[in-house]
């Protein structure tokens, strides 16, 4: 089981006061690089990116002693939708920078 919370680049980017370095540097490099990684093997490998299922899968485990191969595809399928979003978020970010 892998499971990853990315540094705040949202929450950092939302600071009315952030520089850019401030904002470089919380841009998460190993935590996307790992998740993907978890996301493409998830016929073996449970990813978990949204804290909202962790009962969910707690659940599984304590009643079937693993998680579903359904669950950790629908787990690898949210875990590369994080990634994008986050990534997206990043560019957009930077983007605007440019166009400042």
């Amino acid at each position: 089981m892998v499971v990853v919370n990315l540094y705040p680049f949202r929450q950092t980017i939302e600071k009315p006061d952030v520089k850019l370095a401030e904002a470089i540097e919380n841009i998460d490099i190993g935590g996307p690089a790992m998740i993907r990684a978890a996301a493409k093997n998830f016929k073996f490998v449970t990813v978990v990116t949204n804290p909202g299922r962790y009962d969910q899968i707690a659940e599984a485990i304590a009643k079937d002693g693993c998680v579903s191969g359904m669950l950790r595809m629908q787990l690898a399928q949210e875990a590369f939708q994080h990634t994008a979003a986050y990534d997206d978020c990043i560019q957009n970010y930077l983007k605007e920078q440019i166009n400042k």
